[in-house]
């Protein structure tokens, strides 16, 4: 994973086209022709030996005859050429460039072998190469351009990023970016995420995937993106319906949103970068034509939406402005004698509406009110509005000014009710994406670890006995291992709950991926089952029932939530599990779960990077004595939220301020779950604990970093509680973080701080590090090498 040298792809100061042309349908002479018409600031190098000048440019003949090495260098040529032209432009000082050319397997490999000595990051082969509008790059053989914006596209099919930026055109839609990943030999999805997510000039991120190579990868990066601005995800080619389930709940784990057509997706452009956050999910729908209202609120309706409740201070304001014998309510029918008047006069009433979370309005041209007129009127109201207001201009040239109006203020129209009411859907799942990222798990009841070794031993006999099924007494013992239960004998049952049903399978790309809905025979021919990927929490589990058939029915959600958490828990330890099914999973009276049949196959042990999400690092965790007494040193969980909001309740003022720059006299729900709730992979904190008052364990002190795509440096931080500073404890802690980056291979820890903050400094330099001049007065910055040089 790499974000090295995109910079020169995305802004460069000189740019070559190698293989640049005038001869009409070469690839060469678009890319020309369109980096000569996007404005570009910096000098543009045509090479080719056939041309003196092109498009009156200097043209030179070979790349050694550039007046410098190029920032990015664009390559238009045969096949064959392109490993010799890599190594030229290596050598020559060039790291970026896009190769526009498709190529055979063998040329691609000696394409990416000529690079890699020289870090020379190449965007393709194949594709249709980047756009950058603010930068006047286009460095593509797409036939139209892109207009500025603030949203970034990234596509795996060439064909839709040319029907995006066509329909972006019309919409008045711009970009940060536009970027055609073609076969993605280097600079792939999740290189181009993480380079994203760190762009201040991207607001939200649209993403086209047709297939994923490293899926721990790609879910890393996208966890980051989507942590900081909307990423939307268009992903065909389906498969099946169990491998769709498994990238479904991929997308939502990552806190991402998934459109599911070409046509969400264009509309998912606008949605994403204009809508507001919706404090709930009910909508209020106004219209001047009883018919559209209707067909939006049927549409809502369609989708599980709710309306929202007017309140009786609302409807006594709407009362003058429905039609005469029209009360009023949600949908709201102005009528079509509606002036523009009272199309303003109603949006102002149901924004003030506090049961109302969104506004939708529907309008058709009318001869009482002009479109655009009403648009015009109402663009300062809704652009200053705390709600998102979704609008459908309904009609043909009519209504076309009147959407444009609303674009260039950067506010969501569509051309149906219905394509609005999905819209609004589309806001509301995302942000119960979101909501999955932050919210406090609570905390399973643990099993025995020497229950487990049991269990780990069973496992292992098995397959050195060349057994690739555990009977029915061994499953038995497995599955108690994890606190299931697996009927010994005919049990007493609950008949009025349909049976459930837990399964595991190993899927192509995303490795282990969890199954739950309802039970039996009739309960898989019914379907609506829902996926997820595992370890899981008990807010996950929650989520994956939910999303099922089985969300509504009579039962212990508690007991679903923990038996899916504890199923994870199986499949993630024992990594010879390579099938798991409890069907059917039954009730007892007074609520216990109870499998009747269960079935575990195993097959040769899965490595740990075979699952898409890193698992909790069991490994990591030690025991150290300190003054006295005994802790335990392990990687932070999201379920420690609690104790970690304890421990900064703690902190003295005066050290939140060190830490966090700011005063805060509380974490925030978001922060604290973004403390909590670590991606493994790129990032780890350890915390130092032991039982406290009335066995609550309580937090001591953490240490986290984050490493960058390139592993080059990791940023750290460093808390000890108030009262226990100046014992030690945070020369533990960090010595713990110095030797797990050390093993990773990260090059550097560097951080910042306040140079008021002495013991952190002490702390450094005490482990071999160095304080320097920061980048601001007051600030300093901290660097320890973990292997050789790290700039």
């Amino acid at each position: 994973m790499s974000i090295r040298h995109l910079d020169r792809l995305f802004e460069p100061r000189t740019v070559a086209v190698i293989g640049a042309s005038q001869r009409p349908g070469r690839i060469g002479t678009t890319v020309l022709d369109n980096m000569a018409a996007s404005g570009f600031a910096g000098p543009l190098w045509p090479v080719n030996p056939k041309y003196d000048t092109l498009l009156g440019i200097p043209c030179y003949a070979r790349i050694a005859a550039l007046p410098a090495a190029p920032d990015l260098a664009v390559i238009c040529t045969p096949p064959d050429t392109i490993p010799g032209i890599v190594a030229d432009l290596g050598a020559r000082g060039t790291r970026a460039a896009i190769v526009l050319t498709a190529v055979p397997p063998a040329v691609r490999a000696a394409m990416l072998k000529a690079a890699r000595p020289h870090v020379l990051r190449l965007l393709g082969p194949g594709g249709i190469g980047l756009i950058g509008p603010a930068a006047g790059v286009n460095a593509s053989v797409a036939h139209v351009g892109a207009r500025p914006g603030r949203i970034a596209f990234v596509s795996q099919s060439g064909m839709l990023m040319t029907a995006v930026l066509d329909w972006a055109q019309h919409h008045h839609i711009g970009f940060s970016r536009v970027v055609s990943v073609g076969e993605g030999g280097d600079v792939d999805v999740a290189d181009l995420l993480d380079y994203l997510a760190g762009d201040a000039d991207t607001q939200a991120i649209v993403l086209h995937i047709e297939s994923i190579a490293d899926a721990r990868k790609f879910l890393s990066a996208a966890r980051i993106a989507a942590r900081g601005k909307p990423v939307v995800v268009l992903k065909s080619g389906r498969g099946t319906d169990r491998a769709d389930r498994v990238v479904d709940a991929a997308i939502r784990r990552a806190g991402m949103l998934r459109v599911y057509s070409s046509a969400d997706l264009f509309d998912a452009v606008q949605t994403v970068a204009r809508a507001r956050p919706l404090p709930g999910e009910r909508l209020a729908v106004v219209s001047n034509a009883t018919s559209l209202g209707l067909l939006a609120t049927d549409a809502l309706a369609f989708i599980g939406g709710e309306l929202a409740p007017l309140s009786p201070p609302t409807l006594r304001a709407l009362n003058d402005l429905a039609p005469d014998g029209v009360a009023p309510g949600n949908p709201l029918d102005i009528g079509v004698r509606a002036d523009c008047a009272r199309h303003v006069a109603a949006v102002r009433a149901l924004l003030d509406e506090p049961q109302a979370d969104a506004l939708l309005l529907v309008h058709v041209p009318t001869p009482a009110a002009g479109s655009t007129e009403v648009a015009r009127a109402l663009v300062p109201l809704v652009r200053d509005a705390r709600r998102t207001v979704l609008s459908c201009w309904l009609g043909g040239d009519a209504v076309q000014e009147a959407r444009a109006v609303f674009a260039d203020a950067g506010l969501p129209s569509y051309d149906t009710p219905e394509k609005a009411v999905r819209a609004f859907r589309q806001v509301v799942q995302y942000q119960r994406n979101q909501a999955l990222l932050t919210e406090v798990p609570a905390q399973v009841p643990s099993t025995d670890a020497a229950t487990r070794a049991s269990a780990r031993a069973l496992v292992t006999a098995a397959r050195r006995a060349g057994r690739h099924v555990l009977d029915a007494d061994e499953c038995r013992i497995v599955l108690a291992a994890y606190g299931l239960e697996l009927a010994a004998a005919p049990a007493a049952l609950d008949d009025d709950v349909p049976p459930l049903r837990i399964a595991m399978h190993v899927d192509a790309v995303f490795g282990p991926a969890l199954e739950f809905g309802l039970g039996g025979s009739a309960g898989r021919a019914a379907g609506g089952h829902a996926a997820g990927l595992p370890p899981l929490n008990m807010v996950l589990a929650r989520d994956i029932v939910g999303r099922s058939r089985a969300a509504r029915l009579p039962g212990g959600d508690a007991a679903v939530c923990q038996a899916l958490v504890r199923a994870a828990d199986l499949v993630t330890d024992l990594c010879e599990v390579a099938e798991l099914e409890l069907d059917p999973l039954s009730w007892r009276p007074g609520g216990a779960l109870v499998a009747q049949r269960a079935r575990i196959v195993l097959g040769p042990p899965r490595p740990e990077a075979a699952m898409a999400i890193r698992p909790y690092p069991q490994a990591l965790e030690e025991t150290v004595a300190w003054q006295g007494t005994t802790l335990l040193l392990r990687p932070i969980r999201p379920e420690d939220a609690p104790a970690h909001a304890r421990f900064f309740a703690q902190l003295d003022p005066d050290d939140v301020r060190l830490r966090f720059f700011t005063v805060l006299r509380e974490l925030p729900q978001v922060q604290l779950a973004r403390l909590t709730q670590i991606d493994y992979d790129r990032a780890m904190a350890f915390i130092a604990t032991r039982p406290g008052p009335g066995g609550m364990p309580e937090t001591l002190g953490v240490v986290r970093a984050v490493a960058d795509p390139d592993n080059r440096r990791a940023e750290f931080a460093i808390a000890v509680r108030s009262d226990l500073k100046g014992k030690g404890l945070g020369m533990v802690l960090f010595r713990k973080l110095i030797e797990y980056f050390r093993g990773r291979g990260t090059g550097a820890l560097t951080g910042e701080a306040l140079a008021e903050n002495t013991g952190v400094q002490h702390l450094v330099r005490r482990c071999g590090g160095a304080v320097l001049p920061g980048s601001e007065p007051g600030m300093v910055r901290l660097e320890l090498a973990l292997h050789g040089k790290t700039s």
